[in-house]
């Protein structure tokens, strides 16, 4: 039984088909296809994610994020933070963690702990960035600045300010750093 939406969702349906046939059927849409084509083998060679007509357009549709061609076999044998991070690198922009966690399922992957996923992004601040509720890879927003990471080991058990108080210290006393020290371990 068909419904008065129902015919004339059909009937947009056509008259939508028919214009597509009209575009495709232009020689300015035939060189773009071309063109994209050859984007793409470009891309393929770099090993980067391929652009889509849609983005090619400037097509914001809900339904293209999570249907980015994703194998299935993406995300095996990686951690969560590891296949979260590969995900944003191909999609280029910040996504909502629901479409992260999906992404990562259905790239093989095993979530686990989502609250533990959640967490782990938050707290790569020098590699994700979060914006509202969605994440994002820094690389892709060189507007925001943070440190580098450091090289050699973290400082232990307040090291780092011990060696901020050595540092002054020695430019404030006469170069014994050892009195320095010794002054501090007594405080």
């Amino acid at each position: 039984m068909s419904t008065p939406f129902q015919s004339a969702a059909d009937e947009m349906k056509r008259i939508i088909q028919e214009k597509v046939e009209e575009i495709k059927n232009n020689p300015a849409m035939g060189e773009v296809l071309k063109l994209l084509q050859a984007l793409n083998s470009m891309e393929d060679l770099m090993n980067e994610p391929r652009t889509s007509l849609a983005q090619v357009f400037d097509l914001q549709l809900e339904t293209e994020p999570s249907q980015h061609t994703i194998r299935f076999d993406e995300f095996v044998g990686l951690t969560p933070l590891e296949a979260a991070k590969k995900y944003l690198k191909k999609m280029k922009e910040a996504r909502p963690f629901p479409e992260i966690v999906e992404a990562i399922n259905s790239g093989g992957g095993k979530v686990g702990s989502e609250d533990e996923l959640k967490t782990s992004l938050s707290r790569s601040t020098l590699e994700v960035v979060k914006i509202g509720e969605r994440y994002g890879l820094l690389e892709h927003y060189p507007q925001i600045k943070r440190g580098k990471k450091k090289r050699g080991r973290p400082p232990q058990n307040g090291e780092a300010s011990q060696a901020t108080n050595n540092d002054t210290t020695t430019v404030e006393d006469d170069g014994n750093k050892d009195d320095s020290n010794e002054r501090q371990e007594t405080e």
